[in-house]
Formats: structure tokens, sequence, C-alpha cells
């Protein structure tokens, strides 16, 4: 007779190979956009313009569903313009005091568009909510997310951009393992209730081993750009936490809007902002950290 926790166990099981395997058909392609150093960084800005209109369609979607209404073309206008604004700015077209009154100017319009439409909707139970939710879609996408581009444009042999994004996903992974295979004690208090204390102990060691391994590859690798192993653990360990609250912050944005994922377009994983949430995080904080170490 199978038991309740075999069962679990086989369904587990059978949700990390379907995950495995949507991660395969799409790492070539991901490879080729992080370390293609040709085009100026070129077809990482128009791939990450694109995630980033699909993920914001998502939130649509959710927002949508739940009952509340979502800005999606006001939104995608801003991200995509904003997004140009990152590129320019590392293509070094102008300064960055330019680069932020441009970033400031997109912030304020969008502000004053979305307030304007509801200050007209001729109902305003949930004006906050609406103008809110958007905004915070904004945010994620249009300012935290595009920080790839200045990674990329920093260094476009891929290499500082992909530390961050090996580091976030395989900690990802690793408290995917850990939670699925070995998790027993759920912190209930989480957005996520099926968090579990094995699964972030597995997030920690599977990010700090990743950083072990980068910190190796680039003695043996010739990179341009080179980290201390201090350096490694201190920005490896930020960004850890900033893709748990990434993955958090989703989380809870799923349960707000009664949702187990984001979309069903990645088999294993659920939407593309399923995929991204804890990227979305780490990227501007690990921008900043090198940033405050002088690279």
């Amino acid at each position: 007779m199978t038991t309740r926790r075999g069962r679990e166990g086989s369904g587990a099981f059978k949700s990390f190979i379907v995950r495995i395997k949507t991660t395969l058909i799409l790492l070539p392609f991901g490879i080729f956009v992080v370390f293609f150093s040709y085009l100026n960084g070129l077809p990482l800005f128009i791939i990450l313009v694109i995630i980033s209109s699909i993920i914001n369609f998502e939130i649509f979607n959710m927002v949508e569903n739940k009952g509340f209404r979502f800005y999606l073309w006001v939104n995608n206008i801003g991200i995509s313009l904003n997004s140009l604004n990152y590129y320019l700015f590392g293509l070094g077209v102008y300064d960055i005091n330019l680069f932020f009154l441009i970033q400031l100017f997109l912030l304020i319009i969008i502000i004053f568009v979305i307030t304007l439409i509801e200050s007209v909707s001729g109902k305003f139970e949930f004006s906050i909510e609406h103008v809110g939710v958007s905004i915070f879609g904004y945010i994620l996408l249009g300012i935290f997310f595009p920080f790839a581009i200045l990674l990329k444009m920093h260094d476009l042999s891929g290499w500082i951009l992909s530390i961050v994004l090996f580091i976030t996903w395989f900690s990802d992974t690793g408290g995917f393992i850990f939670g699925r295979f070995f998790g027993r004690h759920k912190i209930k208090f989480l957005s996520s209730p099926n968090k579990t204390v094995e699964g972030y102990i597995g997030t920690l060691l599977f990010g700090y081993l990743t950083a072990g391994i980068l910190f190796l590859l680039q003695s043996i690798f010739n990179f341009s750009v080179k980290f201390s192993i201090l350096q490694f653990f201190i920005f490896s360990t930020c960004i850890i936490l900033a893709g748990i609250l990434g993955d958090l912050s989703e989380s809870t944005f799923k349960r707000w809007a009664h949702q187990k994922d984001s979309g069903e377009i990645l088999p294993g994983h659920g939407g593309f902002f399923d995929r991204f949430d804890s990227v979305i995080y780490s990227i501007p904080v690990f921008y900043l950290i090198i940033k405050l170490m002088g690279y």
C-alpha cells in the first residue's frame, strides 16, 4: 500500500524532472544571451524587455483576476523606455546625471498618468490599490530588473552578470531540492506556506557552494574582473538573502491574488515571474555592492 509520504515523494520527483527538462531546454539560449560579447549587449537588452513584458502581463492577469485594475500598457511603455535608458547609459551615450533625471522623469509621468486616470474613473473604492500595485510592478520591472543591463555593459563577457544569476538560481534550486525531498519543519508564518527550515538550509548551502566554485573558476579563466574570497562571501550572502526576499515577495503577491503560480508557460517552474522573482531582487543588490566595492 502506497503511503502518503511515498506519493508526495513520487510527485516531488516528477515535478523536479519536469523542472530540469525545462531548464535544459532554456539553458543554451540563456548562456548565449549572457555570454555573447558582441553587439554591445543588444541581445540581452532585447530579451530583458521581452521577459519584462511577459512578467508584466502575468502580474496584470493576477491583479485582474483578483478584481483590481492594473495599468498594463502604461507600465509596458514605461518599462521599455527606462530599460532603454539603462542601455544608453551603459553605452556611455550620456552621464549618470542625465540617466537619473530620465529615470525620475519616467517615474513621475507614470505616477501622474495612473493617478489621473484613477481620479476621473468615477469609482474610487479601490483606487489606492490600483495605483499601488501598478507602481509596484513598474518598480520591479522598470527599475530593479534593468540593472542586469548595466552589469552586462560593465563587463560584456558576461562574467559579472553570470555571478549573480548562478548564485541566485542555484541557491533557489538548493532550496527546492532540500525542501521537496528533506523538508519536515514548515515555517507556517511565511507567505509561502510550503517553505521549510531544511529548504532554507539547502538555499544557503547551494548558494555558498556556487560562490565557491565561481571563485575557483576565476582563477582558472582569465576574466577581466576578479573578486577576493571575502568579497565573494559578502556579496553572495547578500545575493542569497535578496533572492529569498524576492521569492517571498512574489509568494505574498500570489497569496493575495489566490494563485499558485504566476503562469503556466514554463513547465515545472510556473510563469516567468516565478522563475525571475529572486533575480529581480538580487540583481540591483549585487550591482550596489560591487559599486561600493569600487568596481
